[in-house]
């Protein structure tokens, strides 16, 4: 699978279309490496979207990269990382790995000491922190709007599938968890865009649209 991954990444970044040098984006004067999107996607991939294109999702981790980044820049002097905040972004890692060993052996390939490991993944650690201490709301989703759901999304859906709705009393937890979902990624998403509007940020990967 990384084979895979960084096979289909080499190809898509060749020079000429694509590549433009090694760096991949600056956000104020700290860069983004072609190679810090290669390991973010061994490391800690994001799920890829169904008919989403393979160039459309490299972007997508260079957005993240991004967004540790700027997080990083704006809040590394406020907040101490400790132990408990790095168990839930390294063991997952070690966890995919299979074990300690072949995560060592996945670090040699990219020429990284477990130093270099804990370094790179520090700005994911911190993020992950700032969301949960700075990202805190109650997001309250009216019933109306959950009946409104289950009647235009739901129903329909399962009609279109031949399978009988379940009942609306049934259904209501799980369409508002659903919703909710929906609404902290919708406000998540205004916060960092707010934020990234402070900084500078230079994208060097060029589509090929």
């Amino acid at each position: 699978m990384m084979i895979k991954a960084l096979f289909s990444l080499f190809v898509l970044l060749q020079p000429g279309p694509i590549l433009v040098d090694k760096i991949a984006a600056i956000v104020n004067d700290e860069i983004i490496t072609i190679h810090d999107i290669e390991r973010a996607i061994v490391f800690y991939p994001p799920l890829r979207q169904k008919n989403e294109t393979e160039e459309t999702y490299y972007f997508r981790v260079l957005s993240n990269l991004i967004n540790f980044k700027v997080i990083s820049q704006e809040f590394s002097d406020e907040f101490n990382l400790g132990e408990e905040d790095i168990e839930p972004v390294q063991t997952p890692i070690l966890k995919k790995a299979g074990s300690m060993e072949k995560l060592l052996a996945v670090l040699n390939g990219f020429t990284m000491t477990w130093s270099d490991f804990q370094d790179f993944i520090r700005e994911k650690v911190l993020y992950e922190k700032v969301l949960r201490e700075k990202f805190q709301m109650e997001i309250t989703i009216p019933f109306s709007t959950i009946e409104n759901f289950y009647n235009n999304d739901y129903v329909l859906s399962q009609q279109r599938l031949g399978l009988a709705p379940q009942t609306l009393v049934e259904m209501a937890p799980v369409i508002e968890k659903y919703l909710r979902q929906l609404r902290t990624e919708e406000q998540l998403s205004a916060w960092l865009n707010d934020l990234r509007a402070n900084y500078k940020i230079e994208i060097k990967l060029r589509s090929r649209q």
